[in-house]
């Protein structure tokens, strides 16, 4: 799969845009069920949940603890078993192309891709996949690149350099921290739905309501 810094995908439909960050990004993966839930709430919440590294392993929720190079790094491998930390100098083979994590201690994490046209690209959050730092400047190595964003999302912390399959069947990410709750959760909406249904049609049915 060609993995291209022209691919404007990500920014041009607003929805994919919101419910798909730097995580989503780095893998070069959609979800589905995270635009379609996004479709449904953004209007209503301003926010559509994203994929995070750890959930499609069944990490638990994020928390500030959980900012750091170690922690995010094994998330992230134990999400896609396939994916693999590399040197700086040494580059992925046909199969597989380039990315980079960096950590805000105690704050966030952001993640990086290498590009087929030898460009550095990252996606900040629900914002437009970008070219430049925090400088405003194009992008030649993600470990010398400026990030400090202000306050204190300031990505001191570069935690390495990593292969990435192209083959999406060979990577995962999921907006849930426990996909089984999310499933239950699921159907107890849908059955309390129904519920709401079934007692509106029967008051509407009582009083003779057309």
């Amino acid at each position: 799969m060609i993995v291209s810094s022209k691919n404007r995908s990500y920014n041009n439909n607003r929805y994919i845009r919101e419910s798909h960050n730097c995580y989503s990004y780095f893998l070069n993966l959609k979800s589905d069920s995270a635009y379609q839930l996004c479709k449904k709430e953004l209007n209503n919440n301003d926010y559509c949940k994203r994929s995070q590294p750890g959930y499609a392993s069944k990490y638990p929720t994020l928390k500030t603890s959980d900012f750091s190079c170690p922690i995010i790094m094994k998330r992230t491998l134990d999400d896609n078993k396939n994916v693999y930390r590399i040197n700086k100098n040494n580059s992925c083979p046909a199969t597989h192309y380039k990315g980079a994590l960096v950590v805000a201690p105690r704050r966030d994490y952001h993640y990086y891709r290498l590009n087929d046209e030898n460009v550095w690209t990252h996606k900040p959050g629900y914002k437009p996949v970008q070219y430049v730092d925090s400088n405003n400047n194009i992008i030649t190595d993600p470990e010398k690149a400026a990030r400090d964003y202000g306050g204190t999302l300031h990505y001191t912390d570069f935690c390495g350099f990593l292969c990435v399959p192209r083959d999406p069947s060979k990577k995962r990410m999921t907006m849930y921290a426990n996909p089984a709750l999310a499933k239950i959760k699921g159907k107890l909406t849908n059955n309390i739905k129904e519920i709401i249904r079934k007692r509106r049609n029967n008051y509407t049915k009582k009083n003779n309501y057309n």
